[in-house]
């Protein structure tokens, strides 16, 4: 057993105003199976790149293990053989590749000739051949459901590693303890993601009876601290006036009577003003319950699109035969395939088909987001204001406002498309692969405006708790 203990760590980026850790705390074994979360800017990729030299940071990484990091730089025109033979022995490789689905001919492929999905398995393939601690950053992004299935398989008969992963299907499957990342620090849990979910969420609803419990003994200090001047007031009127019945009042008894209410009244104040104290560190350390509002279009038609017996094409070559399809109004339709069957290409036939109507599409690529923030919400005839709010509830970086964002990250094309469609009011939302790029809160936020709205919707998506959750019905391609 080995220990990987970070000690006050602090770290910030070259010109930025912000740190990225301060006083980072967290104790993790190497036995484990980590998972790895945070919201988009909470430092994962960041604590990856300080565990293996590549950044330097205040305060200490306590370790006697080397690590080693997925992906890694590779030339793209060294073949895959090549790039192992550094690592390890040839028999280690073709084991690894064979547990994750890649026959040995894929060995003297060079790099640039594999697919996204391929390229992913064959540099996890030659992380473990390597000695060293693996630390695993976003592996699923460029597999389908599939392929994040048999690669979660892979990865539980592994003893050790840390993997950041979005994907919370994948995380449940693979990781027996889970390190999350916050404003807050970092907190290590012995469980799964859903385990750290299930005991997150009662400490925020905890932490939230406890904030209302305190404000209510803030009020009641406020009532009583109301009701004791009033009478303190009284007193002291009473003490140079006469009373009813005829007779003087006794002023040091008054007078001594008005001091013990009065002194009750300070204890009251003081511990008022301990309650909202506490009220306030309460709810500064709670998390914004973000709401998204989804506004679909409605619609008096039963069906929103049929076809039958279909032959759908990209450009002159023929990708699908026979599709019959029916899409009925609230309807939430998960298309599922293995990467390249045609999936996007329906989405796309979808949308021609229905052209002139209000349909709203997204790409998987957003090749249509271009110019500002503010430019682009006018060109779409979305209020800057809306836009911008829901742009930051989806993680788009404020320090991007001002930039045209044909040049930014797919992610943040990813987040303004996003945002643009939950504010176009639509008939039927066509979504091709939208949680690319996006954390678990996020992700979250949109499925609860979804279920709670109940758009009509077709879309591909492989991350298996959305549609879990959200789809209504599956189509097989």
């Amino acid at each position: 057993m080995s220990l990987i203990r970070a000690d006050r760590v602090n770290f910030s980026y070259f010109g930025s105003l912000e740190p990225v850790f301060t006083n980072l705390n967290f104790t993790a074994d190497t036995s484990w199976r980590t998972g790895l979360i945070g919201a988009n800017g909470s430092g994962k990729t960041t604590l990856f790149k300080i565990l293996c030299g590549e950044e330097k940071c205040g305060g200490k990484i306590v370790s006697n293990v080397r690590f080693v990091r997925f992906p890694f730089d590779a030339d793209p025109y060294e073949s895959v053989g090549d790039i192992a033979a550094r690592c390890g022995e040839a028999w280690r490789l073709a084991r690894e590749l064979s547990l994750l689905g890649l026959g040995k001919d894929i060995r003297y492929r060079p790099l640039c000739t594999l697919s996204g999905g391929e390229r992913t398995k064959v540099m996890l393939a030659v992380l473990f051949c390597t000695d060293g601690f693996p630390l695993i950053d976003e592996p699923t992004d460029s597999l389908d459901m599939r392929g994040r299935e048999r690669l979660a398989e892979y990865l539980k008969e592994k003893r050790g590693y840390i993997v950041a992963s979005h994907d919370r299907a994948f995380l449940d499957r693979c990781t027996d303890h889970t390190l999350a990342l916050s404003d807050g620090g970092a907190e290590v849990v012995a469980g799964s993601y859903s385990v750290w979910k299930e005991e997150n969420e009662h400490r925020i609803a905890a932490a939230r009876e406890k904030k209302r419990s305190l404000e209510n003994e803030a009020e009641r200090m406020t009532a009583a601290a109301q009701r004791t001047a009033r009478w303190a007031a009284r007193a002291e009127q009473a003490k140079y006036g006469v009373q009813k019945s005829g007779l003087k009042a006794d002023k040091g008894f008054v007078s001594a009577s008005a001091a013990r209410v009065m002194k009750r009244a300070k204890i009251s104040a003081d511990r008022k003003i301990a309650a909202a104290e506490h009220a306030k560190q309460l709810a500064a350390m709670l998390p914004q319950e973000e709401m998204i509002a989804f506004s679909p279009q409605e619609c008096r038609k039963q069906c929103i699109f049929e076809i039958s017996d279909a032959e759908i094409k990209a450009g002159e070559a023929v990708i699908l035969r026979g599709v019959s399809l029916r899409v009925m109004r609230g309807e939430r339709l998960a298309v599922v395939g293995e990467n390249g069957c045609g999936k996007s290409t329906l989405l796309k036939f979808i949308a021609e088909s229905l052209q002139g109507e209000a349909v709203s599409y997204l790409s998987q690529q957003c090749e249509d987001v271009c110019g500002t923030p503010a430019q682009y919400a006018a060109a779409w005839g979305i209020d800057e204001a809306s836009f911008k709010s829901m742009l930051a509830k989806l993680g788009f970086r404020r320090t991007d406002w001002d930039k045209d964002m044909s040049l930014l990250s797919t992610g943040q094309r990813k987040k303004a498309a996003l945002a643009r469609s939950l504010l176009t009011k639509a008939r039927l939302y066509l979504w091709d692969e939208p949680f690319n790029y996006l954390d678990i809160p996020a992700r979250e936020m949109i499925e609860d405006a979804i279920i709670a709205s109940s758009p009509t919707m077709v879309f591909v998506e492989h991350d298996a708790a959305f549609v879990s959750r959200v789809a209504t019905r599956i189509f097989q391609i």
